[in-house]
């Protein structure tokens, strides 16, 4: 009985860990492609392009970089994908 009791647990476990290592990526991009199309992860994406055309019409100035502060804060707060950027900053 115990033997069959055991071997049922390490089953069961492996069973899970199948279905998980079969279904839990798609089931993360998903999730993911919901948050992208969010209303928060649309403010972040029109931030971060504020900030690149910012950057291109005064690279010396701060407003650009107040701006891409502000989008990283959007970006993290609604889990967005990060863009990459255009524009190298050194």
């Amino acid at each position: 009985m115990k033997t069959f009791v055991w071997s049922f647990i390490v089953f069961a476990v492996t069973l899970t860990l199948i279905f998980a290592i079969i279904f839990a990526p798609s089931y993360l991009k998903s999730q993911q492609e919901k948050r992208d199309k969010s209303i928060g992860c649309l403010q972040y994406r029109q931030m971060f392009e504020l900030s690149q055309e910012s950057h291109i019409i005064n690279p010396a100035g701060k407003k650009w970089v107040r701006e891409s502060m502000a989008a990283q804060g959007l970006m993290k707060k609604y889990k967005c994908t990060p863009i990459e950027t255009r524009i190298r900053i050194n």
